[in-house]
């Protein structure tokens, strides 16, 4: 029953992003025609710039979450109160802060931008209003983690994703129509304060025996900021230094060049986040308890994922820059070294899921600490000097290398050391042979190309559908030979046992 609402909860969660990424295609391109690529660019640099401010919740919503999960097995209704009213609390002062600071932020954004054409003041009001879109879900926090912990998530998932579904069809419609930047970034401070205030709604409504009232709040889960803020900030930086350093140094269009690929990187990252939490959920109802046992697991998890990125990131690099020139008709700048930089950012994030997965469940935090700040350091001094010379690339394979020593490496060796005491060399050896794999088989995938011409995004869908396909089946193949196929049978067990 377990694995059929694992199961039930991907289908459920993965249709309303597909419907969300495939609108955002078209949005994308019309946001480009209508307002242009420096709008775009804009846009983007907010985004990232309020990943950081967001930086003062200290990763506070996980601390509230691991507070209730006690007193909620224990059905201590008043605990759980306690706890609640006081991180609505501090989830109000949180909202106030971010918006404040954002204020503040909002007369130093020009500085970000090499040679920006925007008025300061335009600057700062489409700032801020971006920020009231992003501020508006701290005063609900409580709500959804309250849904969480009562294993009523797909509650708030409900809401947030109609909303989401609903802000991106408008937007395309508001584009389409010729509304102004700061029309639809209204639009989208309304539309998340609806999705929200419907969450708390029926939060209330569903979890009567909650009433967010108490003469006694219990701010306890304030002590874990210290730990939860490292790890915040060394992800933050790790993962989102790229478009600050590009729009710095390269000025927006070159924001809008990495957004257009970025976009079709995250939807594939997106989607494959979702089946990487449904198989952890199906490994889970195995509950094998002997690491010997978990050990044959991650090595099969780990070719299962080889094969997933091979067949993904080939076809992608060889198909990416082809569709960018044909759906934007020209208006974006391709490269070859941008693609195959971001296909290798997209093959680390795949195969590097199962060590993220095992040292998540294992509790590793404290000892990948030195991982996340060698990510961070080496991706923010390569991406500082690459800048100068190869541009958007030279911050992408700043990422890449960061990603490939941090995350694959040393965080490796850490979940090798502490959980399965074995010899990692092996491991890393063994490796190589799906590295070989996968050179080869973008050699040939090049060598086929060549002979197309794509002229149309029907021939090239045609073209690439066939050529995935085909690729799969004989990559999926050679796996088969080299005996790295076994989590497939795993997994078919598990289905059953949990059927």
């Amino acid at each position: 029953m377990k694995t059929k609402k694992s199961i039930l909860n991907f289908i459920t969660d993965v249709i309303p992003l597909l419907i969300v990424s495939v609108l955002g295609i078209f949005k994308l391109k019309l946001f480009i025609q209508v307002l242009g690529d420096e709008t775009l660019g804009l846009y983007q640099l907010f985004s990232q710039i309020m990943v950081y401010i967001a930086l003062v919740d200290g990763g506070l919503t996980s601390a509230v979450l691991y507070a209730l999960y006690k007193p909620n097995a224990k059905k201590d209704h008043k605990k759980m109160n306690q706890i609640l009213v006081a991180s609505k609390k501090t989830f109000n002062i949180i909202g106030i802060a971010i918006f404040s600071i954002a204020f503040i932020v909002s007369f130093f954004i020009k500085f970000f931008i090499k040679d920006c054409t925007f008025d300061t003041s335009y600057l700062m009001l489409v700032f801020l209003l971006f920020s009231l879109s992003n501020v508006v879900s701290y005063f609900f926090v409580p709500y959804q983690v309250l849904l969480e912990v009562k294993e009523k998530k797909y509650v708030s998932n409900l809401c947030l994703q109609i909303g989401q579904i609903m802000l991106s069809a408008l937007e395309i419609v508001m584009l389409l129509k010729g509304f102004s930047f700061v029309s639809i970034l209204i639009m989208h401070a309304i539309v998340k304060l609806i999705s929200n205030v419907a969450i708390g709604i029926i939060c209330r409504k569903q979890i009567k025996e909650i009433n967010f009232k108490s003469e006694n709040p219990d701010y306890k889960f304030t002590k874990q900021i210290k730990d939860l803020l490292i790890h915040k900030i060394n992800g933050l930086i790790g993962s989102n230094i790229d478009i600050l350093i590009i729009s710095s140094f390269l000025g927006l269009e070159s924001v809008a060049i990495y957004s257009v690929y970025n976009y079709i990187v995250n939807m594939i990252k997106n989607i494959l986040g979702k089946i990487s939490s449904s198989i952890i959920a199906i490994i889970g109802n195995k509950n094998e308890e002997d690491k010997d046992g978990a050990f044959h697991i991650y090595l099969e998890l780990n070719s299962l994922l080889f094969l997933i990125a091979i067949v993904i990131c080939v076809p992608l690099l060889l198909a990416i820059n082809s569709f960018i020139n044909i759906w934007y008709e020209q208006s974006i700048a391709t490269s070859s070294l941008v693609a195959l930089s971001f296909c290798g950012l997209l093959f680390f994030f795949i195969i590097k899921l199962s060590t993220t997965t095992f040292v998540t469940s294992t509790g590793l935090f404290k000892e990948t600490k030195k991982c996340a700040f060698a990510d961070m350091f080496i991706n923010l001094i390569l991406s500082l000097i690459l800048v100068h010379y190869l541009g958007i690339a030279g911050v992408l394979i700043a990422t890449v290398i960061s990603t490939f020593i941090s995350e694959y490496i040393m965080k490796t060796i850490v979940l090798y050391k502490h959980v399965f005491k074995k010899d990692v060399i092996s491991y890393f050896i063994s490796n190589v042979k799906y590295f070989v794999i996968t050179v080869i088989d973008l050699l040939i995938g090049l060598g086929i190309m060549r002979l197309f011409t794509i002229t149309n995004i029907f021939n090239w869908f045609i073209i690439f559908a066939i050529y995935t396909i085909i690729n799969f089946i004989i990559i999926a193949f050679v796996f088969y030979l080299l005996g790295s196929l076994k989590s497939l049978d795993r997994f078919n067990k598990l289905l059953k046992r949990g059927a």
